[in-house]
């Protein structure tokens, strides 16, 4: 055995202070919003994180943090802060080494001050920090293209254990999962056109009231005596009240959903899945549903669209997917299932053992997650090998569609300047591998199974916890703060944090 390193800090002499998007109280409510997956990284991280050193959440507070820090190193501690959000909210912290686990879909980061924020420069806030972490070389080599100058470490996201024992698919399963979804087809209820006419009358009846009185005020109570005014005030008031009633419209009246709902899923035969937030643009959903519809509507084939938006976000998600869907008027014999609720990870477990395979035809992708869950799980993909998931995406574990570059904008920027590129997928591509995976399972299913296990072995090398472990202890055991980047930094902390929206 050799002697152990005495100028290495042990386990106990390491404070690690973790901020993230959200608090695992709010995540039922909030997944969706924006930047929220940051969550689920860092959970993943936690069971690694605390093999290095003790670990404490803390708020987006920078003086709660300096807190935590101060109290750390008066304990004698070795304090490092890591940050699982994007560099825009990054809160550096005085007295600890800061380290950033940022995800990049692009090939070009931010290298100026978009909407004359610094914040938004990407470029300047990576060269703040004392070491960056990325969860592929994609992301790694975008920011070393940039001119980035602070230590970079490649480190995936660990999978979870459980999606690596999912037993095998078999064309004879079913899984049942009880919540509430919409299955399609269904026929479309009649509308209720009383009820329709009465609710825009009553608009449109507070309105014009409205309106009358902004008139009355304004150009004919100004040339009448008061005494006449007073009179028909009080001749009005008595026939139609002082004020209009008000009218409370819910997200069910803003946003109607023509569908009846289930309570169940019942899933069997073949399984596509796909998890995607429908309000994130480069995610393609509308190209997956079309696609499903054209490539096999007419097979005994399941889509399962599974929405993450936050319950605030939910109802108006609900109705842009399924009035596009409707809007499509393709019939079909083939099950479209569309899930807005949350779910458990017991329950996005099960979604996997349904599932034959996963689908994706996103423009970009940082890593891509659920992917890489359902290859761990033994299901292969049908995706493009583009960005983060060209370094894991083959045709020996996906049928693999085709994509090409075209200029677009960062998400984020509202000048929409056209500062980098991401891929585009061409429908009767995706309508192809769609129509060949369906194919294979049905008349091949030795390659389909030499698929499956061929994911599973490389999601095992890549992000298994312990292949993790490795490359995320040593990164960690590298990082020391340097104090020269104290006083470049401070200025960019009195700078405001750009406000979140949903995603």
């Amino acid at each position: 055995m050799m002697p152990s390193d005495l100028s290495t800090p042990s386990t106990a002499q390491r404070a690690l202070f973790t901020t993230s998007s959200l608090s695992a109280g709010e995540v039922a409510d909030r997944c969706g919003d924006d930047c929220y997956s940051y969550f689920f990284v860092q959970r993943a991280f936690l069971p690694l994180l605390q093999r290095w050193g003790s670990v404490e959440e803390v708020s987006q507070s920078p003086a709660r943090v300096h807190e935590a820090v101060a109290a750390a190193r008066d304990a004698g501690q070795t304090a490092v802060h890591i940050s699982f959000l994007p560099l825009q909210y990054l809160q550096l912290t005085e007295g600890a080494a800061n380290v950033a686990f940022p995800f990049w879909e692009y090939p070009d980061i931010p290298s100026y001050d978009v909407a004359g924020n610094p914040r938004n420069n990407w470029l300047r806030m990576a060269d703040c920090l004392d070491l960056i972490l990325t969860a592929c070389e994609f992301t790694r080599d975008s920011f070393v293209r940039a001119g980035v100058k602070t230590p970079l470490e490649v480190v995936s996201v660990p999978i979870a254990d459980d999606y690596f024992r999912v037993p095998p698919w078999e064309p004879r399963q079913r899984v049942v999962l009880d919540c509430p979804c919409y299955v399609l087809p269904q026929a479309v209820p009649a509308p209720r056109l009383g009820q329709i006419a009465r609710r825009a009358a009553q608009r449109a009846g507070v309105k014009v009231r409205e309106q009358c009185r902004i008139a009355y005020r304004r150009g004919v109570r100004p040339l009448l005596p008061k005494a006449l005014h007073r009179r028909l005030a009080s001749r009005s008031h008595a026939m139609i009240g002082k004020e209009p009633p008000p009218v409370t419209l819910t997200a069910a009246d803003l946003f109607p959903i023509p569908f009846a709902t289930s309570d169940r899923i019942d899933l069997s035969g073949v399984v596509y899945s796909t998890i995607l937030n429908p309000f994130d643009i480069r995610k393609n959903w509308r190209g997956i549903i079309d696609a499903f519809l054209r490539a096999l509507g007419d097979e005994d084939a399941t889509l399962v669209v599974k929405l993450a938006v936050s319950q605030r976000m939910r109802q108006e998600a609900l109705h842009n997917v399924l009035h596009f869907y409707r809007r499509l008027r393709i019939r079909h014999r083939a099950k479209v299932v569309i899930v807005g609720a949350y779910l458990s990870d017991e329950q996005m477990i099960e979604i996997a053992r349904a599932s034959t395979y996963y689908l994706n035809a996103s423009h970009a992708e940082g890593a891509c997650l659920p992917l890489q869950d359902a290859l761990a799980a033994g299901r292969p993909g049908i995706a493009p090998a583009h960005t983060a998931m060209a370094e894991y995406v083959d045709d020996r574990v996906a049928f693999v569609v085709p994509s090409h570059a075209e200029r677009t904008h960062w998400q984020w920027d509202p000048t929409q300047r056209r500062g980098t590129t991401w891929q585009t997928v061409r429908r009767r591509d995706l309508v192809e591998q769609l129509r060949l995976s369906y194919e294979a399972v049905r008349r091949d299913p030795t390659r389909y199974q030499s698929m499956a296990e061929c994911g599973r072995q490389r999601m095992s090398d890549l992000a298994s916890a312990e292949q993790v472990w490795r490359r995320l202890s040593s990164a960690l055991d590298s990082v020391h703060a340097a104090p020269a980047l104290a006083a470049a930094c401070a200025r960019l902390q009195a700078t405001p944090v750009p406000s979140r929206k949903a995603a």
